[in-house]
C-alpha cells in the first residue's frame, strides 16, 4: 500500500473528501466478496485522502502479465475533484503493462483506468464506476487485452513544465533528416516555443536563450520508459541507456554554441532536449515512431557545459567579454548536471492531413488531386472545411478579385482587397495544412481555349470539383474528355437551399445525367416548387450590373458544411449522386438524396437523356389508360453545340385531351400555363421539347404513319428557335424516340 510521508492514518468514518467516502462505503457495503478496505490516510494539508484496499482478481490460467490474485490498490482522491482518482500499485516487482502513466522516479506504478478528460466526467462520477474500471483494468491486463490494435502506443508524461512545444511539420522533417532546428517563442512567457526548420519562411530567426538538442532512438534500441526523470542525470542515463551516443551528442551541441560566439549573460534561458523514443505495439508487434518528447531544464548551454566539463568559467583577466572558455582537459561529470531539474513538456503536432482525417472521424486521408472550378464564398468554406478534414491536394481556377462586398460570405479578409481569389484562397489553405500543396490558376474556364497550364491540371487531376453557379462551365467540365470524376455544387437562387452533384466514379453516369435527375426532382417534388425563386438582390456599387444576393452568412455557413460533409461521405462510394438540402424559416433542414439513373440513346447526331424515373413515370402512365392510349407534353433541356436532348418531365395532359385504344390526341386546354409555369419552376432551363403518346397491348414503338406526321410537324414548329424536336412512344417493353429537325 502506498504511504507517501508525512501522511496519517485516519479511520473510515473520518474520511472527509465525498467521493473518496463513497468509495470507502462501497468497497465496505457492496464489495465485500472481492474488495476488503485495508487502510485509509490523509495528508496534513487535508487536500489528499488515501483509500488503500486488497482487489481479488479473476487471473487467467496463463496471464499475459503477471497479475496476482490479490493485488493492493491505493486510490488518491484529491479535494474539490479538481483532478481525477490517482491509482496506485505499489508492489516493487510489477509487471510493465500498457495503459500506465510515467511518473516522476521513486514514484510508484499508476494506473490508466479512464481516458476521458475528468472536466468532462467528474459531475457524474461515482465509486461504483470507479471500483468497477479498476477491477475491469486488472481483469485486461491478465488477458492482453489492455490495448486495442488499432491504438497508438504512445507513453503518457504527467506534463510538469509551463511550457509547451509546437512542432511544424518541416520542423519534424528537419529533424527526420538531422537537420538544424529552429526555435522561438510566441510571447514573452514562452509559453509556446515553437520548432521550425531552419530554413522555413515566415518565422522569426533563431531565439538565443533557447537551445535544443534533438534525439533520435534506433527501434531495435528502444524500451518502453516507466518512469520520468527528475534532473539532467536522470534524463541523460535514461537516454543512454537507448542511445549509447547521447552523452557525445550532448557534449557537441554545447561545443557547437560556444563555437558560434553565442552569450548567456543575464539570460534566462531554456535548454531543451527533443527525444523520439519509437515504440513496439503490445499486441501486433508493429513499431512505429511516437511522436517527440520534450525535457526542459532551466539552463543555458554555458553552465550545462561547466557542470558537463566540457567548458569552464572565464576567471582570468583576459578576454573578460567571455563568460566561458573551452575546458583544456575536458572530463565528463555526469553527477554535476543534478542541479538542473528537468520538467516534462507537452509536445503538439501540427496538423497534417492524416492528424485531420483522425480528429474530424474520418478512416483516412483522401490525397487525391482535386481542381476546385470558382473561389467564390461557396467554394473558398468548401474547401477550407474540406482541407481542414484531410481532403484532398489542391489547384484553385478563378480570374475573379475579392471586392469589399464579398467579405459577407468569403473566408478571405480585409488585406485581400483588389487581390486574386484563386492565388489568395491558395496561401489561405496553405495556412490551414502546409501539406495541402495548394496551385492557383487564374483564368475563365469558358475563355476559349482555355491555357496550357489549365489543361495541364484538369487533364491530371483525380476529382473536379465545381463551385461556379455557372451551368455552362458545368456543362463543359462535364463534356471535357479526362478521367477526372466530377462534382458540382451551388445554391439555389434564393440562398434557401443547396445543391450537390456528383458523378459515378467511372463516369458511366455523368454530371449531364444528374443534372436532368436533379430538374425532373424540382419539377415534381412539393417540397421543391419554390427553389428556383429568385431571392432579394442589392447593388453593391452604382453599376447596372453590380448586383449581389441577400444571403445570410449563417446560412452560408450551413449550407455549405451540408456540402462538404455531402463530398466527404458521397466521393468514396462509386455510386453517383443527388443531394438537396433545404433550409425553412425556423432553421429546420429538410434533405433529399438520390441514386441518378440515366439512358442514353444516340439518335442521328443527337444523344437523347431520359430519367429512369421518367421512363418509368410514363409506363405506369401508359399502363394505367390501358386499354387506351395516353400522352401529352414533353419538357426538358436541348444543348445544340454538344447535340444533346434531356427530357426531364412530361406534365399532366391538357383536360380536352382525348385518349382512344389505337390514337391519343392532346388538348390544348391551359397547355401554355403548364409549359410556363414548369419554365418558371426550373428557373428556365426547361422548354417544351415535344410530345409523348403510348401505344396499345401488343403494339412496338415504331413509330406509325401519325408519328411521323406528328414529329415532321414538331419540326417545322421547333426550327423557329433553331432546336429540334422529340417525340417518345411508349410501348409494353421499350421507349422509340424520334428527333425531327428542318434541314
Amino acid at each position: 500500500m502506498w504511504q507517501p510521508d508525512g501522511s496519517e492514518v485516519i479511520d473510515q468514518p473520518a474520511v472527509a473528501i465525498p467521493l473518496a467516502a463513497a468509495t470507502v462505503r462501497y468497497l465496505r457495503e457492496s464489495c465485500e466478496d472481492f474488495a476488503e478496505v485495508l487502510e485509509c490516510r490523509r495528508l496534513p494539508s487535508g487536500r489528499m485522502e488515501i483509500v488503500t484496499f486488497e482487489l481479488r482478481v479473476e487471473v487467467p490460467q496463463r496471464p499475459v502479465y503477471d497479475v496476482r490474485s490479490r493485488e493492493t490498490v491505493s486510490v488518491c482522491f484529491v479535494a474539490g475533484r479538481e483532478s481525477a482518482p490517482g491509482i496506485v500499485v505499489t508492489r516493487e516487482d510489477f509487471p510493465d503493462t500498457p495503459h500506465q502513466n510515467i511518473v516522476p522516479e521513486g514514484f510508484p506504478s499508476m494506473l490508466c483506468i479512464d481516458d476521458r478528460p475528468w472536466q468532462d466526467v467528474r459531475s457524474g462520477y461515482t465509486a461504483s464506476e470507479l471500483v468497477t474500471r479498476i477491477s475491469h483494468w486488472f481483469a485486461k491486463a491478465g488477458q492482453g487485452e489492455l490495448h486495442g490494435d488499432d491504438q497508438p502506443f504512445d507513453p503518457f508524461f504527467g506534463y510538469s513544465s509551463p511550457h509547451q512545444v509546437i512542432l511544424t511539420s518541416d520542423g519534424m522533417a528537419a529533424m527526420d533528416a538531422g537537420q538544424k532546428l529552429n526555435v522561438w517563442t510566441t510571447d514573452e512567457n514562452r509559453r509556446f516555443l515553437l520548432v521550425t526548420s531552419f530554413e522555413a519562411d515566415g518565422f522569426p530567426r533563431q531565439v538565443t536563450n533557447i537551445h535544443v538538442v534533438q534525439v533520435d532512438v534506433e527501434p531495435q534500441q528502444m524500451k518502453r520508459i516507466r518512469r520520468a526523470p527528475r534532473n539532467l542525470p536522470g534524463l541523460v542515463n535514461m537516454l543512454m541507456d537507448r542511445d549509447q551516443t547521447f552523452v557525445d551528442r550532448l557534449k557537441k551541441s554545447v561545443e557547437d554554441w560556444f563555437e558560434g560566439g553565442k552569450r548567456d549573460d543575464d539570460a534566462k534561458w531554456i535548454f531543451c532536449v527533443l527525444a523520439r523514443f519509437p515504440q513496439i505495439h503490445p499486441r501486433t508487434g508493429v513499431v512505429g515512431a511516437t511522436k517527440p518528447m520534450a525535457f526542459l531544464a532551466e539552463a543555458s548551454p554555458g553552465q550545462i557545459g561547466v557542470a558537463l566539463g566540457v567548458l569552464d568559467h572565464n576567471d582570468s583577466s583576459h578576454g573578460t567579454d567571455l563568460k566561458y572558455v573551452r575546458r583544456l582537459f575536458p572530463r565528463t561529470d555526469i553527477g554535476s548536471l543534478s542541479k538542473f531539474e528537468v520538467q516534462v513538456a507537452q509536445v503538439h503536432m501540427e496538423m497534417d492531413a492524416d492528424a485531420a482525417a483522425r480528429i474530424t472521424g474520418h478512416e483516412a486521408a483522401d490525397r487525391r488531386r482535386a481542381v476546385l472550378v470558382g473561389a467564390g464564398s461557396l467554394g473558398s468554406t468548401m474547401a477550407e472545411l474540406l482541407t481542414r478534414e484531410g481532403f484532398f491536394e489542391w489547384t484553385i481556377v478563378d480570374d475573379d478579385a475579392l471586392l469589399p462586398h464579398n467579405l459577407s460570405r468569403h473566408t478571405l479578409n480585409r488585406s485581400h482587397f483588389g487581390r486574386l481569389k484563386a492565388p489568395s484562397l491558395a496561401e489561405r489553405l496553405l495556412s490551414i495544412r502546409s501539406d495541402v500543396a495548394p496551385k492557383a490558376v487564374v483564368e475563365n474556364l469558358l475563355d476559349e481555349p482555355i491555357s496550357e497550364g489549365l489543361a495541364s491540371a484538369i487533364d491530371g487531376a483525380e476529382l473536379i470539383l465545381d463551385a461556379s453557379a455557372s451551368v455552362p462551365v458545368s456543362r463543359f467540365l462535364s463534356d471535357r474528355d479526362c478521367r477526372a470524376r466530377r462534382v458540382c455544387a451551388f445554391f439555389a437562387p434564393d440562398g434557401g437551399s443547396a445543391v450537390l452533384m456528383i458523378e459515378a466514379a467511372d463516369r458511366t453516369t455523368t454530371l449531364r445525367d444528374v443534372e436532368a435527375v436533379y430538374l425532373r426532382e424540382v419539377l415534381i417534388n412539393p417540397s421543391l416548387e419554390t427553389h428556383f425563386e429568385a431571392g432579394q438582390q442589392m447593388r453593391y456599387t452604382g453599376a447596372c450590373r453590380a448586383l449581389t444576393s441577400k444571403i445570410p452568412t449563417s446560412r452560408v455557413g450551413v449550407l455549405t458544411a451540408l456540402i462538404a460533409s455531402g463530398i466527404s461521405k458521397e466521393i468514396s462510394l462509386p455510386q453517383p449522386s443527388l443531394r438537396i438540402w433545404s433550409v425553412d424559416g425556423e432553421d429546420a433542414v429538410e434533405a433529399i438524396r438520390l441514386l441518378p439513373a440515366v439512358t442514353a440513346r444516340s439518335i442521328g447526331e443527337w444523344k437523347v437523356l431520359i430519367p429512369e424515373g421518367l421512363r418509368a413515370e410514363l409506363a405506369g402512365r401508359r399502363a394505367a389508360a390501358l386499354p387506351n392510349e395516353t400522352g401529352g407534353p414533353l419538357l426538358g433541356l436541348v444543348d445544340f453545340e454538344a447535340k444533346i436532348i434531356t427530357a426531364v418531365h412530361a406534365p399532366t395532359p391538357p383536360s380536352d385531351s382525348v385518349g382512344k385504344p389505337t390514337s391519343f390526341v392532346r388538348g390544348t386546354i391551359g397547355l401554355r400555363k403548364i409549359i410556363e409555369t414548369a419554365e418558371k419552376r426550373s428557373g428556365g432551363q426547361v422548354r417544351y421539347l415535344g410530345e409523348w403518346h403510348s401505344h396499345p397491348r401488343g403494339a412496338s414503338s415504331a413509330p406509325s404513319v401519325v408519328d411521323v406526321s406528328q414529329i415532321y410537324d414538331l419540326s417545322l414548329i421547333s426550327d423557329i428557335d433553331g432546336l429540334p424536336a422529340i417525340s417518345l412512344i411508349v410501348s409494353e417493353i421499350e421507349i422509340g424516340i424520334l428527333v425531327g429537325s428542318v434541314q
